[in-house]
């Protein structure tokens, strides 16, 4: 699944679901230059602010942004076929 700045929305339910999903399933993605994460909404979206996504996913999972950011590039490498 991948996870976009919706899931940084104040009235989101994202993150509720994403409770009942295993971080293995997701991927981060920009959309860009749409969905902006919070706090830049209503700004064009870039490939920078996926920081912000990955600190969410953090805050949800209860984990280091470190680790998000290892399984979601390596579930990228894995949806890819990029893995060695």
């Amino acid at each position: 699944m991948g996870i976009n700045g919706v899931v940084t929305f104040k009235n989101s339910t994202l993150p509720s679901v994403l409770k009942e999903t295993d971080l293995s399933h997701l991927v981060i993605e920009t959309d860009a230059p749409y969905l902006t994460p919070a706090p830049f909404r209503g700004k064009r979206n870039e490939v920078s602010y996926t920081t912000y996504i990955v600190e969410k996913l953090a805050e949800i999972y209860n984990v280091e942004a470190n680790v998000v950011g290892e399984i979601t590039t390596e579930n990228a490498a894995k949806m890819f076929a990029l893995q060695k």
